[in-house]
Order: structure tokens, then C-alpha cells, then sequence
């Protein structure tokens, strides 16, 4: 396991030049060499050096911005001297072209096979059934569709590639097949081509390009020929100019020969994303609002709902929320209900695993009906928890079972040296400590009484850590950064791929405090929030 350099020293990521000196300097005076007897050298050196290389590594803005991206290997192999005399901006630049670059070659050698299911189902008669009848209307949901999909994409030459797209469907008793064929040539980084063949009902022929023009604006165009009957060609064509506006913005305006002109606005926030668009036309208007708000449970991917508006002349107005969720790190789960006026009450349920897509659509009303609403807003709520508490659940911890088994017993050697390593950065602290806490009782400070750190249920998974931290404690502050307590001096992992807390009671101005978070989360102390009550109420009697 590699050391966490912004851990060693305690410090944020987005920390500056000053705060690196100063928690390197904290650092240096207890693990000196030379501040230790001849008996505790050797550890002590050890430890020295490791802060010493953290700071050497993040106080070079090149190298800590090579640390960012590549981790200690990308500085340790020497990545770094390539790329020395760059700017933050252009390493990062040529760290993403790379990963571009790799990710293209591993695209142009492998062959993508795409799977598409769709399923509309009819469950009006759930909303409108009576008890009696509703377990037979449950049991008797019609399909009023059915399609599948299946696609293949290759590499032909370096420069092109073709994709074949296989598609079944059966709606209303009628069914139809269309088989599609498409050929992009990349004719540069900035400038690509594709035709495309569909057969079925008809014949369809078309021609799409894209040019990025400037570095913010690019241009997409489209045409197609269809020969739907015998004698009758249908033509259409549109054209797209667009412009990135800083990191977050894009805006966009579309073009076609049906008489139609589109704008659209794109603007991405840290916690919101909203999406504007405005459709003229000879026989209709389309206005739609998109909003989008990410939830961060543990990660910030791991969930999000979203809520739009719409306004159609020829459909109407309606309205969309929903909510995803991420079930296993291929899996996703979505969920969105659809009310309209015209289009009355539809949920859309999609399952992504993989290569594969999974969708039903399920129209509980063709008006717009309290009964449909609370339906497709509590059914899927209602199937997930189901489903979670019965399968997901029991299948996601067997898996986290067998993994943190499997990794137990690869890194078991790396765990031992880490404890022991702990075990002497506290021998090496313990005389820091002892000063430390007799110059914070004197001024009535900040003195940690007990600090435990591991999985907390379990007595053999716990170890005691109060010593590291009150060597952290400076002017009767202590504050860890948002980062695994794992990476401080004179932690280790107790117990790999477990949750961990850090608990800490401690002692300010003679009144005590406790306060447990959680692994990954910052704390600072002392806060008042952190009072024991029943140590308030003796001091006030």
C-alpha cells in the first residue's frame, strides 16, 4: 500500500504553499533523528524520511500535480522529469490525451456488442380496478410492445469503424424488423464522418459530420433520404452550431429544412445542471426546463434525482421526476414518471448493467388521475426496497465478503508492517505527547482523554490513537482534513474494506467533549456542540 503524502502531514488537498511548511516543520521536529536516543534511531529515521519525501513531493507544484494525477508510482517512475517544465494546465492536458489515446487503442481492438430490451406495458386497470378485481387486472397486464436490439461495433481500419444494429419489434399485433449499418472515418482528432444504411420499412440513407471549428465552437450536420413507398423520397437535413463556454456552459443552435430553429442552453453547477431549450416552427413551439440535483449518499455518482418541465403546442405541457440509483459499479437502476395533460401518467423503469439495457415503460393513465400519479411514484419505491432488502443486499455483501477476504490475505504482510510501523511512530511520540499535554492542561487547552480508531462492535478491530493525536494539537486546535485516517502517522487499517470511525473524547477549558465521525470526514475541535450534557449540568450546579 502506498503512503497518502497529504495524510502523513495532515493536510487537505487543496491546501497552500504556507500550510505545507508548517505541517511539515510540526512533522520534522518529532521524528528528527537527532531528537531521539540511539535505541529509537532507526525508527525514528524511518519515519523522518517518509515526511520528508511528502513534503518534497507537494511542495514542487510540478511533481505534487504529477502526485495528483499518477499517485506515488507516476513519481516514483520518473514520469515527472518528462513533463517538469509544464505548467499545471498543460500536464494535465497531456495526462488526458494519454488516457484519451489508451482508451481508443483499447476501443479500435475490441469489438462493443450492445444489447437494447423495451417492454410497454398497460396497467390503467390497476388504478380504476375495485378489490375485488384487482389481483386479476395485477396478473392480467397486457404488453402493448415489444422491441429488442442488439448492436455491433468494430474497428475496420485505424481510421474507420462500422457499427450493425439488429432490431425486432412487435407493437399492436404487428411486427417489423430493421437492420442498420454505419461507417464513421475519422479524418482527424477535430473532424469525423459517417453514412449510414437502414433497411426495414423502407430504405433510409444518411450522412452525418462534425468539425471542431475553434477551441469553444464546433458544428454538427445531418441529412437523410428515406424511400418509405414506391415512388415517394423523403428528404430531411439539419445543421448544429455549438460553443463551450467556460468548463460548465454550452450553448447551442439547430437548423433543419422542416422550418424548425432550436436553441439550447446547457449550464452545469457543483450541485445543480440545468438545461433550457426553445423550438419555433411553422406548425409547432416546444419550450422545455431541465433540472438535474445530484444526491451524494457516499459517493457523489452513487445517486441523483432529476425534475423537468415541458411545454409542447401540439402535446402540451408536462412534467418529469425521478431518481437513479447506482447498485453495483456496472449496475445502475433509474426510475422516472412522466405526467401530461395529452400523455396522462407513464413510469420508465431502466436497468443498465454492463453492455446491456433493460426498459419498461408502464402507462397507468391516458388522463391525469390521482390514483396514476401515486402509483407511479410509489411503485418503483416500493420495488426497489423489495428487491434491495431481498436481493441486492444479501448478493452486494456477499460479494464485499469475498473481497475483503481475497484482499485480506494478499495485503496480511503489508498490514503487519503497517502496524508495527504505527507501534513505533507512537514509542517515537510519546515524549512529544508528554510536553504536549502538560503545556495544554497549564492553560486550561485541548487534551485528547481517549481516541479510538477501527470498526467499533468489535473490540479486536479497535486501536488507541490518542497519543498521534494530541501530537497534532496546536494552540489547543486540532483539525483533520476530509481524507482516511489510515494515511496519519501512527494509524493503520485495522481491518481492509470495513467501515471505520474515529471516535474522540477530549477535555477543553476543564469541561469535557466527545465527538465519532465517520472515516473519511474532516473534524475540528474544539466545538461546543461536542459538550457532554450531563458535564454541563454539574458545572452549572
Amino acid at each position: 500500500m502506498e503512503d497518502d503524502y497529504y495524510s502523513l502531514l495532515n493536510l487537505d488537498r487543496k491546501c497552500e504553499e504556507e500550510e505545507i511548511k508548517g505541517a511539515y516543520r510540526r512533522q520534522s521536529r518529532l521524528f528528527h533523528p537527532d531528537r531521539h536516543c540511539d535505541a529509537n534511531k532507526e525508527a525514528a529515521e524511518l519515519n523522518f524520511q517518509k515526511i520528508k519525501r511528502a513534503y518534497e513531493v507537494l511542495i514542487d507544484p510540478q511533481m505534487r500535480t504529477i502526485y495528483d494525477l499518477y499517485g506515488v508510482e507516476g513519481v516514483d517512475s520518473g514520469q515527472h522529469l518528462a513533463l517538469y517544465d509544464m505548467d499545471k494546465n498543460k500536464i494535465k492536458e497531456t495526462f488526458e490525451r494519454i488516457q484519451r489515446q489508451t482508451k481508443e487503442k483499447e476501443q479500435e481492438a475490441a469489438t462493443n456488442p450492445l444489447s437494447n430490451i423495451a417492454v410497454e406495458l398497460d396497467a390503467s386497470g390497476l388504478c380504476y380496478s375495485n378489490r375485488d378485481t384487482y389481483i386479476t387486472e395485477l396478473f392480467n397486464i397486457p404488453i402493448n410492445s415489444f422491441s429488442i436490439s442488439q448492436s455491433v461495433d468494430a474497428p475496420l481500419t485505424e481510421s474507420n469503424r462500422a457499427t450493425v444494429i439488429c432490431t425486432a419489434i412487435n407493437s399492436d399485433d404487428i411486427s417489423t424488423g430493421l437492420i442498420q449499418t454505419n461507417v464513421r472515418h475519422t479524418i482527424s482528432n477535430d473532424t469525423w464522418l459517417e453514412s449510414g444504411l437502414t433497411l426495414g420499412h423502407g430504405a433510409t440513407f444518411a450522412l452525418t459530420g462534425y468539425r471542431k471549428l475553434t477551441k469553444y465552437l464546433w458544428c454538427h450536420f445531418r441529412s437523410q433520404c428515406s424511400r418509405i413507398e414506391r415512388d415517394y423520397l423523403q428528404y430531411s437535413a439539419g445543421a448544429t452550431l455549438g460553443s463551450n463556454i467556460g468548463e460548465n456552459t454550452v450553448i447551442k443552435a439547430e437548423v433543419s429544412l422542416d422550418k424548425t430553429v432550436k436553441g439550447v442552453l446547457t449550464k452545469s453547477w457543483e450541485k445543480l445542471r440545468l438545461y433550457l431549450s426553445y423550438q419555433i416552427g411553422l406548425e409547432n413551439h416546444v419550450m422545455s426546463i431541465q433540472l438535474i440535483r445530484p444526491l451524494k449518499i457516499r459517493s457523489p455518482a452513487d445517486a441523483h434525482i432529476e425534475c423537468s418541465a415541458k411545454y409542447d403546442l401540439l402535446d402540451g405541457a408536462h412534467v418529469e421526476y425521478g431518481a437513479s440509483k447506482q447498485l453495483t459499479e456496472y449496475s445502475r437502476l433509474a426510475a422516472l414518471v412522466r405526467i401530461g395533460h395529452i400523455s396522462g401518467v407513464k413510469l420508465k423503469l431502466t436497468l443498465s448493467r454492463g453492455s446491456h439495457s433493460y426498459r419498461f415503460d408502464v402507462i397507468f393513465s391516458d388522463v391525469i388521475e390521482p390514483a396514476a400519479v401515486l402509483y407511479g411514484t410509489f411503485l418503483p419505491v416500493f420495488v426497489y426496497s423489495a428487491l434491495h432488502w431481498l436481493v441486492i443486499n444479501p448478493y452486494l455483501n456477499r460479494l464485499k465478503a469475498e473481497e475483503i477476504a481475497s484482499k485480506s490475505e494478499e495485503l496480511k504482510t503489508q498490514l503487519e508492517q503497517s502496524k508495527e510501523e504505527a507501534k513505533e511512530a507512537i514509542q517515537l511520540m510519546r515524549p512529544t505527547y508528554d510536553r504536549n499535554v502538560n503545556v495544554e492542561q497549564c492553560k486550561g487547552g485541548l487534551v485528547i482523554v481517549q481516541a479510538w480508531y477501527g470498526v467499533f462492535g468489535s473490540s479486536n478491530k479497535l486501536i488507541d490513537v490518542t497519543i498521534p493525536l494530541q501530537c497534532l494539537v496546536a494552540n489547543s486546535k486540532l483539525m483533520l482534513p476530509e481524507h482516511n485516517k489510515t494515511g496519519l502517522v501512527g494509524f493503520y487499517d485495522v481491518s481492509f474494506g470495513e467501515d471505520k470511525q474515529l471516535a474522540v473524547k477530549y477535555r477543553f477549558r476543564n469541561i469535557m467533549h466527545e465527538v465519532m465521525i465517520e472515516d473519511g470526514e474532516s473534524m475540528k475541535i474544539p466545538r461546543q456542540s461536542h459538550r457532554i450534557a450531563q458535564t454541563v449540568s454539574q458545572e452549572g450546579s
